[in-house]
């Protein structure tokens, strides 16, 4: 039950948001949102869908935060969640949004490489994996398949269990799976159960095996089961964002491992492929978008497919709100807006600054300029946490993009604050919703 002096709070909280972002904006993001609790220091707004969340939090997480504070007298975090009564009550008002928002993901089952789109960027790729399931000499063991977000890594390492017969014995993770299987049953005593398990594994396929970058102990784990593997004839199938040569903290033992069998590059498609490949996800999707808005988003924005998805759902999900419809006049004076800027490593680091801006309330200026000041410590600290951590650029282009600081003082600024980061409960959940948040700006 939610006091009433919360809910008079609240109603306060909203009235302030609607002069200061106009009525608008304010029917289009609060007009649907209530106050769901209030503990702890933490004011939970529920709002009816996920796109509606991430909208709020990214564009109006400060004001809100700011407003709240002043009303209740003392600095509050915003947590936003989606509610399930609100979600019923949208969707029944509007059927529009619910093809656009409300979509069931494609199961991995679905995952085979008939559905996937061969193009020139992917296709010794898939004929890589049709040689490994085979059988056929020469042996490409480990198989290292190589490529950006986007190119489809991930689905032809569901689609691999396809290819093989149905009596082979299958080990599929990602690199985070195994960094905390391995870390659990390490702690547990149960780290044999666990290399017994692997090693008689007909065929591992290990996908994103970048994000065990860092983790040198996971790191020598992996190499030698995967040499133990090799050594058994046991296939071994690995997917990496980049060259293990260009991964950062990645032991050289397991960059031996990655490279001692064949590695095939997956490329970007082009425009024309990218339409397609577009097209056909929506429509396994049910989303009866125009090829025509497709080519125009594809055209002006580019970027990975996977990325494109997600724009196209935000792109149609903003119409839904706004009552306009899709044509070349509303993606002119909407799409900037909607996409973000279009280097991908640009949105990520305008995600990360405007959460730790958020969160600490301080400003940009203040937050890039070179003054030493004590309070500017941690966050400046998070932030280049965040670009090595999540994003992967090195300390030299960390420093580029945060003012022009030198390799060395972005290195050291990373190694003090590292521990420090991990082990806060605080910084820890602000660096999972950076995460999470990350994920929606591609």
């Amino acid at each position: 039950m939610i006091d009433t002096v919360v809910r008079e709070t609240w109603s306060r909280i909203l009235e302030r948001i609607r002069e200061e972002i106009g009525e608008k904006f304010f029917q289009m993001w609060f007009e649907r949102s209530r106050v769901l609790s209030l503990k702890r220091g933490i004011l939970t707004v529920g709002v009816p869908n996920l796109f509606i969340r991430e909208w709020v939090e990214e564009h109006y997480g400060g004001i809100l935060e700011r407003i709240a504070a002043e009303e209740l007298g003392s600095a509050v975090r915003i947590a936003v969640k989606v509610d399930p009564d609100l979600f019923r009550q949208m969707r029944r008002a509007t059927e529009r949004m619910e093809e656009v928002v409300d979509v069931v993901p494609e199961s991995v089952a679905d995952k085979t490489l008939e559905s996937f789109i061969r193009t020139s960027g992917n296709e010794r790729a898939v004929r890589a994996l049709e040689h490994v399931s085979r059988g056929e000499t020469p042996p490409m063991n480990p198989l290292l398949i190589i490529g950006p977000e986007g190119t489809g890594k991930s689905h032809l390492a569901s689609a691999v269990a396809h290819l093989y017969p149905r009596s082979t014995t299958f080990y599929r993770l990602t690199g985070d799976d195994f960094a905390r299987r391995f870390s659990w049953n390490l702690k547990t005593r149960k780290i044999g159960a666990m290399r017994e398990e692997i090693s008689c594994a007909d065929v591992v396929v290990l996908d994103d095996v970048q994000a065990l970058a860092g983790k040198p102990a996971t790191q020598r784990e992996l190499s030698s089961l995967m040499q133990i593997l090799v050594g058994k004839g046991h296939q071994c199938i690995v997917f990496a964002n980049a060259h293990p040569g260009a991964i950062p903290d990645l032991d050289p033992g397991l960059r031996s491992v990655l490279l001692s069998g064949m590695l095939v590059e997956m490329e970007h498609p082009g425009t024309a492929e990218t339409v397609e490949i577009l097209s056909q996800i929506l429509r396994s999707a049910k989303r009866r978008i125009p090829r025509s808005m497709i080519e125009l988003v594809v055209e002006r924005v580019g970027g990975s497919v996977k990325r494109l998805d997600r724009l196209v759902r935000k792109i149609y999900a903003f119409a839904g709100l706004t009552g306009e419809p899709v044509d070349e006049a509303f993606l002119e004076s909407h799409l900037e807006e909607i996409a973000g800027p279009a280097d991908p490593d640009q949105r990520r680091l305008e995600t990360i600054l405007s959460l730790v801006e958020d969160h600490f309330a301080i400003e940009r200026e203040d937050l890039l300029s070179k003054r030493k000041t004590k309070s500017l410590s941690i966050p400046r600290g998070l932030v280049v946490f965040l670009l090595r951590e999540h994003v992967g650029l090195t300390f030299k282009e960390i420093g580029r993009r945060l003012g022009g600081r030198s390799h060395t003082s972005v290195y050291l600024m990373y190694r003090k604050y590292e521990d420090v980061v991990r082990q806060n409960p605080e910084y820890a959940a602000l660096v999972k919703e950076a995460g999470r948040r990350l994920v929606t700006a591609g």
